[in-house]
């Protein structure tokens, strides 16, 4: 795809440049929001489209290039007073008109178009990061959603324009008779003939100030506690996207996800990542695949799906891993005996008798947990191809090997997995692992609450850690109803599981290097051309600018995906359909990373909890001045470190004397 960005592009056409991946998906235009200063100097954009079938949701804020002379995804820097708001030239405008603040853009707009004053600093969790000195002296009436998020935003709200506005009020929701998340929209479109005098003349409340003091005295808690609570305070929740997960696109695996999708009601993103993982998991033992580079890969896979508890994460992944269990069960029991009756032949041996055949290598192909050296040991003991599979993968990310000391030689070496199969292990006590023609696939299933500091970790981000990972983070699901489900019922997850067996059957070779090649035929190499092409150029230059690294490798993972589909499919080579099929998940999985990541642009928050984790391991005082020379690599200049403790001793969650300064609310006698 070719593309010239002209400098006189106007917004809008750039919002359609920018989310034309999404358009091509089906969502249409809803509005572009501009931010703007008091003298209406365009600050950023808000596109907004909507998806007519699903109701699906796409909202990704547009700034201007660097060199102004484009436009991009993303938010511009947050001033140190924080975030714009909404419609700052109508604040100014009309001083002593009453302000109206709801939670988002598109029902302060209904309200301006009755003539109200009418502003907002976003979605439900964005108040906290907004600069609210504009409404100094205001009277403001603040519009929640008609849900938990909106009261909370409406409280969020007041309690920043404590000590700012002149008066703050809370329209009364309740008697409004809004449906559950019912906004100022809703209500002006259930009634066209309202009028700006009708919105102020509703009933509303007066909004007491939290009783909260300026630095607030955390409890104490133990130190992972103290972490987790860190790390909520600091990093806002990231939603799930409502984007479709293309469940067609799973070829082979179709049928069976749509039914595992159904049946267990779990999201179709949970259930299509689940059998994709486990078919790669299987595929990588026996075929390699031809890139678009001309090189041939591994067909391992690293998947991370995002959900919140109770979403189904066990529910899925027991049926897409049950024929590989039933088979490790089975093979370990048999190697369990073949190994005491190894040891026994070992030593009834008598001199001059030939030693007993050894049985092979550990059969066992799935782990729940990761470390280094448990890795070189399963690999110098085990087979070939193997995989990391866990539903609660907070212990794997929050376990010794992701700690911040270990963090970069266990993403290093999981990216050498991934990247050529090889595993390359020097131990402290002496020795040196090199194990060539190795596989490792991988699905971390995990709770938003557990990922930590981990997605925004610089040094993963700098060494391309996350960009190997195809992300699903589906929304939370809705309510749901009683229906008894057995997957063995269905006949596509048995077909599935049948599949599994055909290709557990076959011999692991040693060295997975030497396996046979599945290649791209003429036209599925045309269709990767021209994926290249265009994840060259959004990533380069347009809408993917923002996740760079993700659409750079985008096409190696749609290269990766059509092998696994093919090679569970029984086919030697990728065709067209399949190609497709493989660009369409990395596509899909790329407007994940672009969903969890977008909003970035303030790092701050993560040099909070960055400089915090290092303070708790120091237990007691540390001196400002040591920081740049001891402390973490991200933060060794002073302006990263003035900014993370400024962040820290907001939350309480430090001690501060101007010159040294120590981690609060950590109770280091219980661990």
């Amino acid at each position: 795809m070719s593309e010239v960005i002209d400098r006189t592009e106007t917004p809008k056409d750039a919002a359609r440049r920018l989310s034309a991946p999404a358009l091509r998906d089906g969502f249409t235009p809803e509005a572009l929001h501009t931010y703007s200063s008091a003298s209406m100097e365009p600050i950023f954009w808000r596109i907004r489209l909507k998806h007519p079938d699903t109701g699906a949701k796409w909202i990704r804020p547009m700034r201007r290039t660097a060199d102004g002379a484009g436009y991009e995804i993303g938010e511009p820097p947050a001033p140190p007073a924080g975030k714009p708001l909404y419609n700052l030239h109508r604040i100014a405008a009309d001083t002593a008109a009453v302000v109206f603040v709801t939670e988002g853009e598109k029902a302060a707009d209904a309200l301006v178009k009755l003539g109200c004053v009418a502003t907002t600093s976003g979605g439900a969790s964005s108040a906290s990061a907004a600069d609210w000195t504009p409404l100094q002296g205001r009277t403001v009436t603040i519009w929640p959603d008609a849900d938990e998020p909106g009261a909370q935003y409406g409280r969020d709200v007041a309690d920043k324009l404590q000590g700012i506005a002149a008066e703050v009020r809370l329209l009364d929701v309740a008697a409004l008779g809004l449906p559950a998340k019912g906004d100022a929209f809703d209500w002006i479109a259930a009634r066209p003939q309202a009028t700006a005098a009708n919105v102020l003349a509703l009933a509303t409340l007066p909004a007491a100030p939290l009783a909260t003091p300026a630095t607030p005295t955390l409890p104490l808690l133990p130190v992972p506690q103290a972490l987790e609570r860190a790390r909520a305070l600091l990093l806002p929740q990231i939603d799930g996207t409502d984007a479709p997960y293309p469940l067609d696109a799973l070829g082979p695996l179709a049928a069976a996800a749509r039914d595992l999708a159904e049946g267990a009601q779990v999201s179709p993103a949970m259930a299509g990542q689940s059998l994709l993982a486990a078919a790669s998991l299987l595929a990588q033992g026996v075929a390699n695949v031809r890139t678009l580079a001309g090189n041939a890969a591994p067909l391992s896979l690293y998947a991370l799906t995002v959900a919140n508890s109770g979403d189904g994460k066990d529910t899925a992944d027991r049926p897409a891993l049950r024929p590989i269990h039933d088979h490790q069960r089975e093979a370990g029991k048999c190697h369990a005996e073949d190994m005491a009756a190894y040891e026994d032949a070992r030593s009834q041996r008598k001199k001059g008798d030939p030693p007993p055949e050894h049985p092979g290598p550990s059969p066992y192909r799935i782990a729940a947990d990761l470390t280094i050296e448990g890795m070189r040991r399963s690999f110098a003991e085990g087979i070939a191809a193997q995989g990391i599979f866990s539903t609660e993968a907070g212990a794997v990310l929050a376990g010794h090997a992701m700690t911040p000391e270990q963090r970069t030689k266990t993403a290093a070496n999981l990216c050498g997995l991934w990247d050529r199969g090889h595993l390359s292990v020097v131990r402290a006590g002496g020795g040196r692992t090199e194990r060539y023609g190795v596989r490792l696939s991988a699905h971390l299933l995990i709770q938003p609450a557990a990922l930590g500091d981990v997605l925004a970790d610089e040094v993963l981000s700098g060494i391309g850690f996350w960009p190997r990972f195809l992300l699903a983070w589906p929304a939370p699901l809705a309510p749901r109803v009683f229906k008894p489900w057995r997957p063995e019922n269905s006949p596509a997850i048995r077909q599935y599981w049948a599949d599994c067996t055909r290709l557990l059957s076959r011999p692991l070779p040693d060295d997975c290097d030497g396996l046979p090649v599945i290649e791209l035929d003429a036209q599925a190499t045309q269709r990767m051309a021209a994926f290249f092409e265009d994840m060259e150029q959004q990533g380069r230059m347009g809408a993917l600018r923002e996740v760079q690294p993700f659409a750079l490798r985008a096409t190696e993972q749609a290269c990766r995906i059509a092998g696994v589909l093919a090679c569970f499919a029984g086919a030697d080579v990728i065709d067209d359909q399949t190609a497709v099929c493989g660009a369409e998940l990395s596509a899909h999985s790329l407007d994940n990373w672009q969903a969890a990541l977008s909003g970035k642009a303030d790092p701050a928050p993560a040099w909070a909890l960055t400089l915090y984790r290092w303070l708790v391991e120091r237990v007691g005082w540390v001196a400002l001045k040591d920081i740049p020379r001891i402390g973490p690599s991200s933060l060794r200049t002073a302006d990263r470190r003035n900014e993370a403790i400024d962040r820290l001793d907001a939350l309480g969650l430090v001690e501060f004397d101007g010159s040294n300064v120590k981690a609060a609310g950590v109770d280091h006698a219980r661990r």
